[in-house]
């Protein structure tokens, strides 16, 4: 049920959204692909100053936080977000609005939400509420290519006594709770023979082939089952020049799954046929690591303190169906794993992310920021 301070939060975004969504726009033309975020995580750290969060930190790979003091010796919570996206900092980035879309690669995934960060903090500022919880606000690099900014954040926090008691990750869809983590799993496969010329290449073995072979097998495993696992042979590279037998030929792999077990018995089955044609085409087959996210589920998440209020908050703004979803894909993923009590929450609507189409609902990004401002203060 809404309270006063509810009333009194939906009355300031209201009154705040104009200037919300051309801060989203502004941010949004800001370059900042995967490990290349150096002016977006200037950008983030000085507006965290700028909002007045103590302590405001850049560390050595570019995620940048600083804290809210809630009530003495209360509960840390972690409010998460990460500024980094797929796309090269050469892709033009010039936000068009549309049917009340904006429509700009990462519009969604996932710029507005350490921008979300800033005027929760503003919010509460304005409103006068200190909350219950001490607030960590954090905006981290590196989410796209396998968490890694986070996982960076978390092992060291953890080293040094500064565990936090729950963390709420801003990325994904407006109106899913998310609780379990999806286990996920890159590697890079390598097929491998003797160089040669054009002209003697008839017959003789040939990189290329050998991993054409794999990759067809290694398609065979794309299947539904449950529970459910996901493949996707991403990039692929190798050779050195048109007219040269190819001595060695990659492709990379992404493997997904809710649970530990079949994911590992997909990995097992998929290098196992992938070998077998590599070396049966006369090739030589080996693999790497590139990334590890352990698969992690919370046991009754429903009756969490972090989970059980982003769903009272979600349905006190009008959502009635809200399951829990536990194929989670964010930040989320790494305090889960170390046994922390999370939940991802989205602040926006937004369809195609991961391309140059993707767009975002407009009007979207101030309920988002509602439903926020609305679970940290409702954190006790």
């Amino acid at each position: 049920m809404k309270s006063s301070i509810d009333e009194a939060i939906v009355a300031y975004v209201d009154k705040n959204s104009e200037a919300m969504q051309k801060e989203w726009l502004e941010v949004m033309s800001i370059p900042g692909k995967s490990s290349e975020e150096g002016e977006r995580t200037a950008w983030f750290a000085a507006k965290f100053r700028e909002v007045g969060l103590e302590g405001v930190t850049v560390d050595d790979v570019g995620n940048v936080w600083g804290t809210m003091k809630g009530n003495p010796g209360e509960e840390v919570v972690v409010v998460t977000g990460h500024m980094d996206s797929v796309f090269s900092n050469d892709t033009p980035l010039s936000p068009k609005i549309q049917d009340g879309w904006v429509h700009c690669p990462g519009a969604g995934d996932d710029v507005p939400a350490p921008l979300a960060l800033t005027w929760l903090k503003k919010g509460l500022d304005s409103l006068g509420i200190t909350p219950a919880c001490n607030v960590l606000f954090l905006a981290t690099v590196q989410e796209e290519i396998g968490l890694r900014g986070m996982t960076h954040f978390l092992t060291n926090a953890v080293k040094e006594g500064r565990k936090p008691d729950m963390v709420v990750a801003v990325d994904g869809q407006l109106g899913d709770v998310v609780v379990g983590a999806l286990g996920i799993d890159w590697y890079k496969v390598r097929a491998h023979t003797p160089a040669g010329h054009t002209l003697r290449s008839t017959g003789k073995p040939s990189a290329v082939k050998s991993l054409a072979l794999a990759i067809t097998e290694a398609y065979t495993f794309q299947r539904e089952q449950e529970p459910p696992v996901f493949l996707n042979l991403g990039v692929i590279g190798g050779g050195t020049t048109e007219n040269a037998i190819c001595e060695e030929a990659w492709v990379t792999l992404d493997m997904r799954s809710t649970d530990a077990k079949a994911l590992e018995t997909l990995e097992r089955d998929v290098f196992a046929a992938m070998e077998k044609a590599i070396v049966d085409s006369g090739a030589t087959f080996s693999k790497e690591q590139l990334s590890h996210i352990a698969a992690g589920q919370q046991p009754d998440a429903a009756d969490l303190k972090v989970v059980r209020t982003a769903v009272e908050v979600l349905k006190d703004l009008g959502y009635e169906e809200l399951p829990l979803k536990n194929m989670g894909a964010t930040d989320g993923n790494i305090s889960i794993s170390m046994g922390i009590p999370t939940v991802s929450v989205g602040v926006v609507k937004s369809e195609n992310a991961h391309s140059t189409q993707e767009r975002a609902k407009l009007d979207s990004f101030p309920l988002g920021m509602k439903q926020l401002l609305m679970i940290v203060t409702r954190l006790k």
